[in-house]
């Protein structure tokens, strides 16, 4: 009876080792395809700046031919979602200017994938978002590009915008600069 007692014990323990061990291995594999984890390697290889305040969100910011773009990510596991927002930092409360709202609709029309809006901070906002039904098999390239995408926008906008909140334009009228190209020299 002792012996059995014994042996019990012997096989419970490694058992539970056993188990331990697959699960520190699921929490690596989980790390190592976690879609923030995978984009910290761009944003640390750019030498841009970021914070991560959780786990499943980071803040960047990127140097432009403007001014820094603030960049959030989000992983919204409950949603099989990534989310990308993208804004210059503004210090003013531009929400009662209607002419941007009219402006973002005629941006957002010209736009095939992701949106303006104006956030909760009330700054000018490009949005996006991809769908991630497996995170093990999201691909470094794939977030490369939807990243490179939301700085792209974000700066082909930003002239745009700036005739409307600081030139004091009509929307209709800035929207006539977009991609407005000068050729030759003067």
């Amino acid at each position: 009876m002792f012996n059995y007692t014994i042996y019990s014990i012997i096989i419970v323990y490694y058992i539970q080792n056993i188990l331990k061990m697959t699960s520190s291995l699921a929490n690596f594999n989980d790390s190592k395809s976690h879609p923030i984890n995978i984009l910290e390697e761009l944003i640390i290889s750019k030498n841009w700046v970021f914070e991560r305040p959780i786990d499943d969100e980071i803040y960047i910011e990127v140097p432009t031919k403007y001014s820094n773009l603030i960049i959030q990510v989000t992983w919204l596991k409950n949603v099989d979602r990534i989310e990308i927002k993208s804004f210059f930092y503004n210090k003013m409360d531009f929400s009662n200017n209607i002419e941007i709202y009219k402006l973002l609709n005629l941006m957002n029309n010209k736009i095939d994938y992701g949106h303006f809006v104006i956030n909760d901070s009330k700054y000018p906002t490009f949005k996006n978002s991809i769908i991630v039904k497996d995170p093990t098999n999201i691909k470094f390239d794939l977030l490369k590009e939807v990243l490179n995408f939301a700085i792209l926008e974000s700066e082909r906008f930003f002239p745009v915008l700036q005739l409307v909140l600081w030139g004091g334009k009509k929307a209709e009228e800035a929207i006539l600069f977009f991609d407005f190209k000068t050729e030759g020299k003067a």
